[in-house]
Order: structure tokens, then sequence, then C-alpha cells
């Protein structure tokens, strides 16, 4: 019997992380797709870079890969078909992991990351980053680019 509660809690544990960071997912893809776009196009690298992230990340390991660049394809389409609305809808994505610090500026080095994948950040990333922050609370003069 102890052991079905042993199992039992270790399930609930892993659905309890899960529901958690499914912002913090759909935040980091989104703002992926916003860095990726910011220059107009997006390249291998930056796709990349997306792909290490999502090994590297404990709190976006737990999701199935394939699902993740799902979410980033997905706001990249919007991004490509109504530019502007795309971008206020995914900034308030991303707004939804604010009150977690720790998530914010791991998300903010994912996109500073994404932005010099391919070279130096452009001044058009390096702007989308801040603006990133300053939804996440953050002040630009603490972000390290």
């Amino acid at each position: 019997m102890a052991d079905f509660f042993t199992q039992f809690r270790s399930a609930i544990g892993e659905h309890i992380e899960r529901f958690r960071s499914r912002d913090f997912l759909e935040a980091t893809m989104a703002a992926a797709a916003l860095v990726s776009m910011a220059d107009g196009t997006v390249n291998l690298t930056e796709a990349s870079t997306i792909d290490q992230a999502l090994e590297a990340v404990h709190q976006l390991d737990i999701y199935d890969k394939h699902e993740a660049v799902d979410l980033y394809h997905r706001n990249i389409e919007q991004l490509k078909a109504d530019p502007n609305g795309a971008r206020e809808n995914i900034l308030k994505t991303i707004s939804k992991i604010s009150r977690d610090q720790q998530a914010s500026r791991i998300l903010i080095k994912i996109c500073i990351a994404i932005g010099k994948s391919d070279e130096d950040l452009i001044g058009e990333e390096k702007s989308t980053i801040i603006e990133i922050a300053a939804r996440l609370g953050i002040d630009s003069a603490e972000i390290e680019m």
C-alpha cells in the first residue's frame, strides 16, 4: 500500500510540475519566435539554439520537443500573418510568467542566446529583448547582452 502512495505522489508531482511549467513553455516559445523574427527572417542557427534550450533548461525538458517546436512555429506563422496583432498576443503570453523572476531571467537568457546565434545581436533583436524584459519586470540595465 505504501508503494501505491509513493507512485501516486510521484505521478501527481510530475503533473503539477508540467502544469506549473506550461506557462513557461508557452512564454519561451513565444519569446523565441519574437526574437527570431525580429530581423524579418528565421534562420537555422536560431532554430538550433531553441533545440539546445529545450534540452538544457529543466523547466522545458519535461515536455515533448515536438510540442514545443509546434508552439514556436505557430507563433512564427502568426507573426508572419499579422505582425502587430500577433506581437501583442505574444507579449501577453510572455507576461504570464512575470511573477516568477527566476523563470523570467532564464527566458531572457534564452532570448539573448537566440539573438546571438547568428552573430552579434542586431538592433531589432536588442530592442525586442528589452521589450520582453520590460514585460517581465526586468530592468534593461540588468541585462548583459
